[in-house]
């Protein structure tokens, strides 16, 4: 799915927090946000998921307004899983809730497809380890077969060594469902590594935008200075 964003403006009361956004996220393609935290990144891919509104601007879906959010999946930060839930039942909760039971055969394939082992199907979330936990997260993701997925903060909580798999897994996964992602973050090795293109955010603004690969031959100052991890 191709999603065109066009002069979009988000306001909390008086808080222009998203000004005058444009940008086009293309069909199977990895599209990174970058940015500080509370620099509106969160928001811009929530409304874009039609979980906020917006106040003027327009989002278009393979050219149209409207959209099936159905087709829409969101791996969270911090996973988001049900402690009191079987790993299997937090994969299979879109099926889960609806009382729908058959759904091992499909849970195990997800399993395999995000390198989970079999052991933790029956276990709960405190049972099994961070890295563990985001696998189980993602292949709840994709359990619905969307046609875009979400990722915030993918790499959040894990070591370099988690971070990496995670990173190579995302890009396996999107590469073998040929499915759009968009991912937040503020970690740039993960954006070099898993985006085809990214945007950086400051202030409510797209302050840059470019190659993935080429983050790091950026000429844009304030840019250069998140890269570097200074203060702006």
């Amino acid at each position: 799915m191709k999603i065109e964003v066009k002069n979009l403006k988000k306001k909390f009361n008086k808080n222009l927090v998203l000004n005058n956004i444009s940008l086009t996220i293309h069909k199977n393609k990895s599209t990174i946000i970058l940015g500080k935290s509370g620099c509106g990144k969160s928001v811009l891919i929530k409304t874009i998921y039609k979980l906020f509104t917006y106040d003027s601007g327009s989002i278009l879906y393979d050219g149209k307004y409207e959209v099936n959010i159905d087709k829409f999946s969101m791996l969270f930060q911090y996973g988001a899983l049900f402690d009191s839930l079987k790993i299997s039942e937090n994969i299979a909760f879109t099926d889960y809730i609806n009382n729908k039971m058959n759904f091992d055969k499909k849970v195990f394939s997800l399993m395999n497809d995000v390198g989970l082992d079999k052991s933790a199907f029956s276990k709960y979330p405190s049972e099994i380890s961070g890295g563990m936990k985001k696998r189980a997260a993602l292949a709840r993701a994709l359990y619905k077969n969307p046609k875009v997925i979400f990722l915030d903060e993918p790499t959040t909580g894990l070591d370099p060594i988690n971070s990496d798999k995670i990173n190579e897994l995302i890009i396996k996964v999107i590469r073998k469902r040929k499915i759009t992602a968009v991912s937040i973050t503020h970690d740039i090795k993960s954006a070099i590594k898993t985006g085809d293109k990214y945007y950086f955010i400051h202030n409510g603004v797209i302050e840059d935008e470019g190659d993935c690969k080429k983050i790091l031959k950026s000429k844009n100052k304030v840019f250069k200075t998140f890269v570097t991890g200074g203060k702006y």
